[in-house]
């Protein structure tokens, strides 16, 4: 049986890597830019708010990922 790589785990792994890249950008950005530039910086709290909003959501869809069957018995044997 072959499990689509949406329900993989790699795939929801990918996206929570992402999400903070993205989160760690938009926080260094919000504070260089608090003192100097208030558009940016809220620019970059909202940015960094559904960064931190997609990072929880992947990592609670975490636990439902499948891992394929190859994988599992590739683990069993080391």
């Amino acid at each position: 049986m072959v499990v689509p790589f949406r329900e993989t785990v790699a795939y929801r792994m990918i996206f929570v890597g992402a999400s903070l890249v993205v989160f760690m950008i938009a926080f260094f950005t919000l504070i260089g830019a608090l003192t100097t530039n208030t558009t940016t910086a809220v620019a970059a709290g909202i940015v960094g708010a559904g960064a931190a909003y997609g990072l929880f959501y992947n990592l609670d869809h975490l636990r439902h990922a499948r891992i394929p069957k190859r994988t599992i018995n590739r683990m069993k044997r080391r």
